[in-house]
């Protein structure tokens, strides 16, 4: 008998690993570049977490922030890398979503790795414009309503300074995506328009100095990767591990940068109370 119990017991356990390490995790992406690039890149991070984790991968880049939150929801991802705005929502609807690490960047500047970005309201050096009320009447463009840097801050930052920008500019576009704002720029279809530092870094370093940064927002928390409510708590772990365990010159973050424009520097596990800073910024 105990050897029977014995090899129902190895049996059990050796049936329960292979449940844990077959499965297929998808992973969502909010669209803050072109699909294209985006694929391109989180292909290095699905391989990097499929080798470490043993799981198969599967990456979806949402169509927009709001169906990355959905999705999330109704349970068709199991991890998704939310931007600032759309974790503090979700978490305020969904308590019970899994917090598992802070994606880092490394500072241009400076070359520090931190948690923190930032939003600029940028314009053309070659338009003469040197503050806000320069750009009054003008064509402004946002990136999502659920944008962090592209839309929350800076509309925070506009109306702070009195100014409703529905009725202060001539007209306001939605660009969904942080580089259509730079393309738009550069070709004069609008005067100025809210953008990521990271984005700007990137477009410095592609079409030079060219920029006049209008505003800056305060330190903005980085993006937030999570789980769902029943993702298996062993797995998180190994997800967890993984992330913070990913080296400083892995393909993943030398591609985000080549491709993207992202300083990206790997991964820190901070808390839901990182966050905070954000959820106050969204009550004024």
């Amino acid at each position: 008998m105990k050897l029977r119990i014995l090899l129902l017991t190895a049996a059990c356990i050796l049936g329960l690993q292979t449940l844990i390490q077959a499965e297929t995790v998808k992973i969502g992406v909010f669209p803050s570049n072109e699909p294209a690039k985006l694929y391109q890149v989180m292909e290095y991070f699905g391989d990097y977490l499929s080798e470490k984790t043993g799981d198969d991968i599967s990456v979806i880049v949402s169509h927009d922030y709001t169906e990355l939150g959905l999705r999330f929801r109704e349970g068709s991802i199991d991890i998704a890398w939310l931007n600032t705005l759309t974790y503090v929502r979700l978490k305020s609807v969904i308590p019970g979503i899994r917090y598992l690490a802070t994606y880092m960047e490394r500072n241009e500047r400076t070359g520090e790795i931190i948690p923190y970005y930032r939003s600029n309201i940028v314009s053309l050096k070659s338009s003469g414009f040197s503050s806000l009320e320069d750009i009054r009447d003008r064509l402004f463009a946002f990136t999502d309503p659920s944008s962090t840097s592209g839309y929350a801050y800076p509309n925070m930052m506009l109306k702070q300074r009195g100014i409703d920008p529905e009725s202060y500019f001539r007209k306001v576009f939605y660009l969904r995506q942080h580089d259509r704002v730079v393309e738009a720029l550069r070709h004069g279809s609008i005067a100025a328009g809210a953008i990521s530092d990271g984005t700007l870094s990137a477009a410095i370093r592609r079409y030079g100095d060219i920029f006049t940064v209008l505003a800056e927002s305060d330190p903005i928390p980085l993006d937030a990767i999570v789980s769902t409510e029943v993702f298996p708590s062993v797995k998180i772990k190994a997800y967890r591990d993984a992330l913070l365990s990913m080296p400083g010159d892995h393909q993943f973050l030398r591609a985000m940068k080549e491709t993207l424009g992202w300083n990206a520097a790997g991964f820190a596990v901070l808390d839901n109370a990182f966050y905070d800073s954000v959820r106050e910024a969204l009550k004024q």
